[in-house]
């Protein structure tokens, strides 16, 4: 092959390389035999190749790389393909991200106690007129069943009795038995204790009729109590103790006790039942240490009490020492006593009717709990509502929304809705009676009574009013003339109503001092009096330098000078271990030296200042 012939083959194969990336060496072959090209020259051409990062390979290997290739090319064909469209597109993709951050999700994901507490509230729906009213039988209806509980029981009626015996005899005033409504209204003193007889007497009234009604009450416990085996006698003996017991609480809903009455009878059945509870608890235990469980467990607990026969017969079952059959024997009877004292001397039921009654007492109160719930949780708004208009008063907003949670958690314990209004209505003076409330109580940082707050207000508005009509603030004089009140009432309440100010506020324009800086410290000792007192100590030492070490720790001790506080003849006596006229005449002594023109001409000067 001429030269310019295998000079233009090896171009060829040089642009083949460059666009594989490689070069087989059937290519090489095919393209340079070896007949036609000499070893020097193919080892020549190699190193080219490989200068040029042209890879000389096996078909095999050839075709997987370009394979490779391939895939490789077309998936920065499609990465380029990507860009270019997200070049144009690229504005776009920005606002639309924009656009995911700025919905009502993201906003959501936020620690902001107020944002979350809005969040939830938002989640509950309103209720409509018909909704309060069904959430409030419900909440009267558990309050019904729970009366229906306390007062069917035997030892609560006892309480209610001993509470006719106390308010008859004038022990206990009416007041602390039935609810007494307040009013803003201001009534005559004898009209106040008239309505408090009228009470009085209607309370007794109803509380004689339960007593009357109570004595066949207790009469048929007594006899359902030993009735146990006739199943027939005992299910007419609770008929009528049914019958009766809806009558109590007929009697005792008209006589409306006072909510802390019930909820000391409540606790008190929890407690008893809780008493039995531990009692059983402990018998329990008695058949766990016998080994035997169930009715045979209770059933040989019973004979350990009975004859010397049945103890050894249970001794037999168990693998327990008579020693310790004893011990178990004390403690089943003292549990079954405790149970026995409850059922017949407190509780006047059954431990049965006790735990069956605290049942039904968690389900009303499950109710009622529940009810209020709801009824709280759907007007949360109205409170937040209502807040808003008394922000920047001194309280933060969540403060304010807590206090008008609470004015409407008492707005929900006494909404009657047999009156006809709308739960919102009723709430809303609860709501902010509460808040005003505690804006008046918390919001100054010296409190001010909320009569003092009202008439402070009513001081406001009538200095502006004032202010209008002279075109200048009014005198104090004005003020009182025109709110008909004492002169001397209106300077004092002028000067209550003034707001603190903090001793950090700036003053002046550069705002570089404070207005602590500007108030005189009365405790603070002056610069020229402290330099006055340090000069006459510095005379004072100096005079009694020069008298006898004696004389001047006399003269120190005497009139407390360098010493904690003065000391007396005697005192001074004993420390020097002479008398007390040897103590006088060496101060008298001392006195006639200091009073000498030498040394006295240092100290007259302070004298003549005084």
């Amino acid at each position: 092959m001429a030269k310019p012939e295998l000079l233009g083959e090896v171009k060829r194969l040089i642009s083949i390389g460059k666009e594989k990336g490689f070069l087989t060496y059937d290519e090489l072959n095919s393209t340079l035999p070896a007949e036609v090209v000499s070893s020097e020259q193919f080892g020549s051409i190699m190193t080219m190749f490989g200068e040029m990062d042209i890879e000389i390979v096996d078909a095999p290997e050839g075709e997987r790389i370009r394979k490779a290739r391939d895939t490789e090319e077309a998936t920065e064909e499609a990465e380029e393909a990507e860009v270019e469209a997200g070049t144009g597109a690229g504005e776009e993709s920005e606002k639309e991200e924009k656009e995911i951050d700025l919905t009502p999700g993201a906003l959501s994901r936020t620690d902001d106690p107020v944002r979350l507490y809005l969040k939830e509230m938002g989640s509950v729906a309103l209720l409509s007129r018909e909704g309060e009213i069904e959430i409030a039988k419900r909440i009267e209806e558990g309050k019904r069943d729970i009366a229906s509980v306390i007062y069917g029981m035997p030892m609560t009626i006892e309480f209610v009795l001993a509470l006719y015996d106390q308010l008859k005899n004038g022990t206990i005033d009416v007041r602390e038995i039935v609810p007494i409504v307040e009013t803003e209204e201001e009534f005559e003193e004898e009209q106040i204790q008239r309505d408090y007889e009228e009470l009085r007497v209607k309370t007794l009234e109803g509380l004689n009729s339960v007593r009357k009604i109570s004595t066949s009450l207790k009469s048929l416990y007594e006899v359902a109590r030993h009735a146990n085996s006739d199943p027939v006698k005992q299910k007419k003996i609770k008929k009528q103790i049914d019958t009766i017991r809806d009558q109590v609480v007929e009697k005792m809903e008209s006589v409306n006790l006072h909510g802390v009455l019930k909820d000391r009878m409540v606790q008190r059945v929890r407690e008893l039942a809780i008493q039995i509870r531990t009692a059983e608890r402990e018998i329990v235990s008695c058949q766990r240490r016998l080994g035997i469980s169930g009715e045979a467990g209770a059933e040989a607990l019973k004979k350990l009490c009975l004859a010397r026969k049945d103890f050894l017969a249970v001794k037999r079952k168990t693998s327990c020492s008579e020693e310790a059959l004893n011990e178990i024997k004390k403690l089943y009877q003292a549990a079954k006593g405790r149970v026995l004292i409850l059922e017949t001397q407190e509780a006047l039921v059954s431990a049965a009717e006790i735990k069956d009654a605290v049942k039904h007492l968690d389900v009303a109160e499950d109710k009622v709990k529940r009810g209020k719930a709801e009824l709280v949780e759907a007007n949360l708004r109205l409170v937040v509502s209502i807040a808003k208009k008394y922000t920047n008063r001194g309280l933060q907003f969540l403060d304010l929304i807590q206090e008008g949670n609470i004015g409407l958690m008492k707005a929900v314990d006494k909404f009657e809705y047999k009156r006809g209004y709308k739960f919102s209505t009723y709430a809303t003076w609860w709501i902010r009676q509460a808040i005003t409330r505690a804006i008046a109580d918390q919001a100054r940082t010296i409190r001010i009574p909320v009569h003092m707050i009202e008439t402070i207000n009513k001081l406001i508005r009538t200095s502006r009013h004032l202010v209008q009509k002279l075109g200048r603030e009014p005198t104090p004089e004005e003020i009182a003339e025109r709110m008909d009140l004492p002169l001397d009432k209106v300077r004092k309440i002028l000067k209550i109503a003034r707001e603190p100010i903090s001793l950090e506020t700036p003053i002046g324009e550069e705002e570089d001092s404070h207005l602590g800086d500007f108030i005189e410290d009365k405790k603070a000792v002056s610069p020229l009096e402290a330099a006055i007192r340090y000069d006459l100590q510095r005379q004072i030492n100096s005079a009694l330098e020069t008298l006898t070490p004696r004389e001047e720790k006399v003269l120190r001790k005497r009139f407390g000078i360098g010493e904690a506080t003065d000391h007396t003849l005697e005192e001074v006596g004993q420390d020097f271990e002479v008398t007390r006229e040897r103590i006088r005449q060496i101060e008298a002594k001392a006195l006639r030296k200091l009073r000498h023109p030498s040394r006295s001409k240092k100290l007259r000067s302070f004298v003549e200042s005084l």
